[in-house]
């Protein structure tokens, strides 16, 4: 679902699908099994787990806060557009996206990527 397309970067020797930072989250969603995309999804626990993570190895290859946080933007975009928030945490994260202005979700993409790196 987060698949990474690093610009700059010889990605042979990464694994693209472990990492937060989208290129195009719709195509990476497309491509990830879908009971792991639940397993991740279902519980806000899980999911801000396993986004702490891809931040921590995105923080490992050199990637900065503000890269980091445009990543965690366009996956928030990603989501609210196509999935259904599964718990109360995403439900709320997801009517604050909805009507967040463009500043106000480029901050609240920078303490995404603050929260779930703190996660590991």
């Amino acid at each position: 679902m987060f698949n990474v397309i690093l610009q700059g970067k010889d990605t042979n020797t990464t694994n693209k699908e472990e990492f937060i930072i989208a290129h195009d989250p719709k195509q990476a969603a497309a491509q990830m099994n879908e009971d792991k995309k639940e397993e991740i999804l279902q519980h806000f626990d899980s999911f801000k787990n396993y986004l702490g993570n891809q931040v921590q190895k995105g923080e490992k290859l050199g990637l900065g806060e503000e890269a980091l946080s445009k990543g965690a933007k366009r996956v928030a975009d990603y989501l609210a557009e196509h999935e259904e928030p599964r718990n109360r945490e995403q439900k709320v994260l997801n009517e604050m996206w909805t009507v967040a202005n463009k500043e106000e979700r480029e901050h609240m993409a920078h303490v995404l990527v603050k929260l779930t790196d703190q996660t590991n």
